[in-house]
């Protein structure tokens, strides 16, 4: 009889123990998650969704007067917003974060709106590869954000469209791809200058496929494999997706024409299978953290070669044949496959499939290849340790 049964609804039992786990995997205390009503004003409030409401090309103009309750909020002092707290939409849970960046609005404009410098150079936690699509305004337009700051007419407004392939989420080792549109506002408010970047998902991502991190996180090292699922234990199988997000950015002088940038965070994200949402906030703060600690990495310091320097390699890997970026990646193939030999995660099949005989270079894509190469340069001139020998 239990044979019988298990043969029956083995697949229903396993969904169903696999839900379970992961429930339970993903559980934080039950009165923090709970809680779906917001904690900021309304005015803020009705400024995100309007900010939200503005993001596709036929969207509305942006309100004025709605992102400066915004602004106003993110320009108090962070005591005063400690305990901020979207509210609960369609995406499910919001979160709110805000640090500093120890480098200049110009710097940051300068590296994160120049299209010619490859996305994965500026977010290399977060990012395996990134791209504006074209009909893009900053494409068509050329505009020169870091040289407007200054201005004090009127705000300067940018719409389009991206690419994004995320790095391996560091709880269930997936990783995705997915299309957003874009909004841009460069504006000035109480004296200072300040960037809000929105964006929304346009649909569900594809499917999650298995990451891996090599070593520690702070060095920027994964590895992608074309098999469907997670690396979590016991649900391997899974299919999951992205199936939406939206992010609400502010980057601003924390004093006019000063050192510091202020950077505040509004973030909602609807991810799980069978369109059931597991993100909680903590989530979303922890991956908000990981985000950050990548981008002030690289914004921050001292190596950080100039811009035009990056400009110049995205521009120069595109032209570069394939054949030629797939074998100065031998050694790089080699030493992956020598971890991947040692590694818990990597020696599995999923895994191993593609790391043995030194043949990781040959699985991937030309875009791909030029994102290895992106990330061994940029490791290698800020100082980390890379494995491209």
């Amino acid at each position: 009889m239990p044979e019988r049964f298990f043969s029956r609804y083995g697949i229903v039992v396993r969904t169903l123990c696999a839900f379970f786990i992961l429930c339970c995997l993903l559980s934080v205390p039950a009165r923090a998650e709970e809680v779906e009503s917001g904690t900021l004003p309304a005015d803020v409030e009705a400024g995100l969704e309007g900010l939200l409401a503005s993001v596709p090309r036929q969207g509305p103009v942006p309100d004025p007067a709605g992102y400066a309750a915004v602004l106003d909020f993110v320009f108090r002092p962070a005591a005063e917003t400690a305990t901020a707290r979207p509210g609960k939409t369609e995406q499910g849970f919001g979160a709110f974060t805000r640090d500093t960046i120890k480098a200049p609005l110009a710097r940051i404009l300068r590296y994160c709106y120049d299209p010619d410098i490859p996305a994965e150079a500026v977010y290399p936690s977060a990012l395996r590869r990134g791209f504006w699509l074209p009909g893009s305004d900053l494409l068509k337009q050329r505009v020169a954000l870091w040289d407007k700051m200054a201005e004090k007419g009127e705000p300067v407004v940018l719409r389009g469209a991206e690419f994004e392939e995320i790095t391996p989420d560091s709880f269930s080792g997936c990783y995705y791809s997915y299309k957003l549109d874009r909004l841009l506002i460069l504006t000035r408010h109480q004296g200072r200058a300040a960037l809000i970047s929105v964006s929304r998902q346009q649909a569900p991502s594809t499917v999650g496929r298995k990451g891996a991190i090599v070593g520690d996180d702070r060095n920027w090292e994964y590895v992608y494999s074309p098999v469907t699922g997670s690396t979590m234990r016991g649900l391997g199988w899974v299919s999951t997706y992205m199936y939406d997000s939206s992010t609400i950015a502010v980057f601003y002088e924390e004093t006019p024409g000063g050192n510091t940038t202020g950077y505040a965070l509004f973030k909602w994200v609807k991810a799980g299978w069978s369109n059931l949402n597991v993100v909680k906030r903590s989530h979303i703060l922890a991956g908000s953290t990981r985000f950050l600690s990548g981008f002030k990495q690289v914004l921050e310091s001292d190596k950080l070669p100039p811009a035009e320097e990056l400009a110049t390699l995205g521009r120069n890997l595109r032209r570069t044949p394939e054949t030629e970026l797939r074998k100065a990646l031998a050694t790089y193939s080699e030493h992956l496959m020598q971890l991947g030999e040692k590694d818990s995660v990597l020696s599995g099949s999923d895994f191993w499939s593609i790391l043995k005989d030194a043949g990781y270079a040959e699985t991937l894509s030309r875009d791909e290849l030029v994102s290895v190469h992106i990330k061994n340069y940029m490791k290698r001139k800020l100082g980390k340790p890379g494995i491209d020998g």
